[in-house]
Formats: C-alpha cells, structure tokens, sequence
C-alpha cells in the first residue's frame, strides 16, 4: 500500500516541479524581497531632497522664525519678487515663498510657493506648519496668553514600549513587529490554502474528465490515489517554501554585505537606542531591536505546522471536489462551498490582529477550519499555552475527519459519470461508501 502512494506522490511531485511556473514563482519570492529590502534603504537614504527655499516677507510677521528641518531650508531675502522671480536658479534656490500684506490673521490669503516645479506634499505641509505655528505664537502674543504655559498643554507624542512575561523571564516586544509578522504568517497560509488546494482539484478533475483515472484505479485504490496526490502537492509547497527561506537567506546575507555601513548604523541604534537624534530615530531603534528578539525558530516551526494542518484539511476537501464533479463549469459554484471558510478566516484573522486576546480571536484559533489561517496570525502575541495546544490538536483532528468525509466522497465519484451531482447524493455517497 505504501509503496503505490509513494509511488504517486513522486509522480505528482516531479510533474509540478519541473514546470516553469514553479521555478517562476519561486524565484519571485526572494526577488521581491530584495526589491523590498533596497527600496526600505534607498527611501531611508535618498527618500527626501533637500529644497532651498527663499522667503519674501512683506507682512514681517515670519522673519527669521522657520526652523529648517533635514529636507527644507528656508533663506529670508529683502531683494524683490520680481528680481527673485527672475534669478532665483542662478541664486541656487529652488523655489520663492512669498507672503503678502496679511491683513487678518485668522485667514491669511495670499501665501504663495512659486517655482518652475511643483512641490512635494510632504515638503508643502511641513511649510504649512511653520506658518500656523508663527500665526499661533503671534495670536498667542496679543491674546497675553503664557507661551510657555500653553506649550506645556500642546500633544506631546508617547512611544509605548512593551515588556512580555513568559517562561524564559521578560522579553521587549514589539506591537507593530508582532502585526506585521501576523499578518504576514496568517496572509501567506491563506494565499496557500487557495491557490493548492485549487491545484489538488483541478489535477483530480483532469484526470477524470481525461479518462486516465479508469487505468490509474486499476492499480491502485481511490484511498490511495487521492492521499498520495495530496501529499504529492503539499510536498511541492513544502519544497517551494524551504527554497523561499534558503533564497531570502542568500538575498540578505548579499544585501547585508552591499549594505554593511548603513546596516550597522540600525544596528548600533537599536543596542543603544537613547543615543538616537530623533524620535523617528527612536522608533526604528526600538522596532528594530523588538525584531532582533523574534524567535525565528518559533515563528517558522507554528507557520509550517499550519500550513501543513491546514493545506492537509483543505486539500482533502478540495480533492473531494475534483472527483465529484463532471465539468469544469460545476468546479466554480461547488469549490465556494470549501472557499467561504478561507475568506471568512481571512476576515477574523484582521479582527485577531487588533484584538488577539478576544473571544472571537480565541474560539477561531480553536476552530480547526479557522485555526490554520487565525492562530498564525496570533502567535507573534504569544497567546497562552493552552490555547496553541488545543488549536494544535483541533488541527490534526480536523484532518483526520475531513479526510474520512473526502475519501468516501473520492472514493465513489471518482468514476461516476454523466450524471449532476447534488449536495444530498453526496451526503449518500458519505454514508454508504465503503472506501476503507
């Protein structure tokens, strides 16, 4: 017996890998990781120019009370407009700011940015905030309002950093890491989930309408056929995920060294994040040494055991599909029987995300046609022990039943023929069938 499912898990395996799609996509993978990882250095590097802006002051209000920051500076000028107008590339200058008569304050009309290019909106607002904060301060001025007292009151930005208890002692996490690899892990599962097991289908539907299963069931039993192509495919994605890490691995160790400077920069800042300059600094200091503490090793055994657990119960069902189906027309509106719980674990996996620990969260990560694409998501939380245990063990069971219901199913449709099939017969076929 096991020699025959060998047998067609090699066949299936083989004939899927030596397609060109599949050296396509998995070459993608790391590509657009490297895509991914250049554009975050290259906008950190080179994201901003710099704009020399002159300014033409005629209400007096603003001289000399713009603060440069790292793309904008600012150069107050008493030459005229007209001769600014006409000189300002040769002046070195990218653009004129000019501020007319200011007769109310509480609407300033007027203010323009004239250039021969068009301003960014990130270079436009950040102009727009110096002039409502003079405006503010010089309101401020004649309203005889405490500068000093109001400033105290204005926002004030707060960086929650998040401390986690568990087995090893304490560890600093990470609110942002923990979404972004959730979303990436619980995303991923779910891309998976649909685009094999649609490929489980159609293999076994190609095979019935092409009348090959006829000579295949000769050899072996429906059982058989339809565990060794399942294992066949899942093989092909386990394949095609090991070669995505061990490529992505390459990409970084060759970005890194391209690198190496700009690298050990976030590295230095994220071992001593106090001595950033800014709170942005900060920020990328504490979120990248929140992702220094990531066990990797973790994350990727939970991710492969629910992609395995979930492609297992989905593949099964999608298989069951295949084989009861005589057009390809019946696949669409039959497969969005097996699809609707996908799409609907995609949505609660959003919800888990905002909201790891609620009710909804915990009872999907439990569920086993949720759990594979909603725990996932949620391990990056660290959820309690119990929870991954018994969402574990609901997996396994999960696959266990839906296999028996699949292999009844495959086990009579497989060779029928010509007739519609009906969700009750089915059910028949489920009962009845002898497929052990």
């Amino acid at each position: 017996m096991m020699e025959k499912i060998w047998l067609i898990i090699t066949r299936e395996y083989l004939t899927r890998v030596r397609k060109r799609s599949f050296l396509i996509t998995t070459l993608l993978a790391p590509a657009g990781f490297a895509l991914f990882f250049i554009s975050v250095i290259l906008l950190s590097s080179y994201g901003e120019s710099k704009k020399r802006i002159v300014v033409v002051d005629e209400s007096g209000y603003f001289r000399n009370k713009f603060a440069d920051n790292a793309s904008v500076y600012f150069f107050f000028s008493d030459s005229s407009l007209s001769y600014l107008e006409e000189n300002f590339r040769l002046l070195n200058y990218d653009g004129i700011l000019y501020i007319p008569l200011l007769a109310d304050l509480d609407n300033p009309r007027g203010i323009q940015y004239r250039s021969d290019r068009q301003l960014g909106i990130r270079a436009t607002q950040y102009i727009e905030e110096q002039m409502s904060r003079v405006l503010r301060e010089l309101k401020m001025q004649r309203a005889n309002i405490d500068r000093q007292l109001l400033k105290s009151l204005e926002k004030v930005e707060v960086r929650l950093e998040s401390i986690i208890y568990g087995t090893g002692g304490k560890k600093q996490g990470d609110t942002l890491v923990a979404t972004l690899l959730g979303y990436a892990m619980g995303f991923t599962i779910y891309m998976v989930l649909l685009i094999y097991g649609a490929m489980v289908m159609k293999g076994v539907m190609e095979e019935k309408t092409n009348r090959i299963i006829e000579v295949i069931a000769c050899s072996v039993r429906p059982f058989q056929l339809m565990i060794g192509k399942i294992l066949g495919v899942g093989a092909v994605g386990l394949t095609q995920f090991v070669l995505w890490f061990l490529l992505i691995g390459v990409v970084y160790l060759v970005l890194g060294i391209a690198f190496a400077g700009k690298l050990a920069e976030i590295q230095n800042l994220s071992m001593q994040p106090e001595i950033a300059s800014t709170a942005k600094q900060y920020d990328l200091a504490i979120t990248f040494s929140a992702l220094q503490n990531v066990n990797f090793g973790r994350i990727i055994f939970y991710f492969l055991f629910y992609f395995l657990g979930g492609y297992f119960i989905y593949g099964a069902l999608y298989a069951a599909i295949g084989s009861a189906i005589n057009e390809e027309s019946d696949s669409q509106s039959l497969s969005v029987v097996v699809s609707v719980p996908i799409v609907i674990s995609i949505f609660i996996m959003m919800s888990a995300i905002q909201e790891p620990d609620s009710s909804l969260a915990v009872g999907a990560s439990i569920f086993p046609f949720t759990a594979p694409v909603v725990m996932p998501a949620r391990i990056p939380f660290d959820p309690q022990p119990w929870e991954i245990v018994l969402s574990m063990i609901s997996v396994v069971v999960g696959f266990i039943c839906t296999t028996w219901i699949a292999a009844r199913i495959y086990h009579t449709g497989i060779l029928m023929y010509g007739k519609k099939i009906t969700l009750k017969e089915v059910g028949k076929w489920i009962i009845q069938s002898r497929a052990f």
